[in-house]
């Protein structure tokens, strides 16, 4: 039985897949990273699709449910993936007391051009060192739970930390 080809002589329908790059496999980041997250961080990368990346909603408890882990090892795992520069955050999840219903965090891969934003790959773990404090902000998250206006004087102060 022959496959169908596309005009670029492709296959139609091929099999997804993760691609991890040794660059980044051989970076001091990913590996000061904890089993956790190493997986949490492929899990995240099962789900970008080009054209969406800052749309990846995840939350600890989809983590922990997608991984055999507690939500509290989920939620560090996501932690120590902001740290080390591998996802940002570009808007913040939460819930919702009155309406009953919550929202994940929607993140962004790092090595990928962020589709919301228009912002470059930033690759910040590539800049990541081991002892040395590191913020990750996205220009688009807001400080605070509350969804309040931004701080422009913070927001410059952080843009200016994840650039150096």
């Amino acid at each position: 039985m022959s496959r169908k080809h596309n005009r670029t002589g492709r296959t139609r329908h091929a099999a997804r897949f993760v691609m991890l790059e040794h660059y980044l496999l051989n970076s001091p980041a990913w590996r000061s990273l904890s089993l956790a997250a190493r997986l949490a961080f492929i899990e995240m990368a099962r789900l970008f699709v080009p054209g969406r990346n800052g749309r990846l909603a995840m939350s600890g408890r989809m983590l922990a449910e997608a991984l055999p882990i507690s939500r509290a090892t989920a939620a560090r795992a996501l932690q120590e993936l902001t740290a080390r520069g591998f996802i940002e955050a570009v808007k913040p999840g939460g819930f919702n007391m009155k309406a009953g219903e919550g929202r994940a965090t929607e993140w962004r891969l790092t090595l990928h051009k962020c589709d919301v934003t228009g912002e470059r790959p930033s690759r910040a773990f590539m800049r990541w060192q081991d002892g040395k404090i590191h913020f990750t902000v996205s220009p688009e998250s807001q400080p605070g739970l509350t969804g309040g206006p931004r701080l422009d004087a913070a927001q410059q102060y952080c843009r200016k930390v994840a650039l150096s």
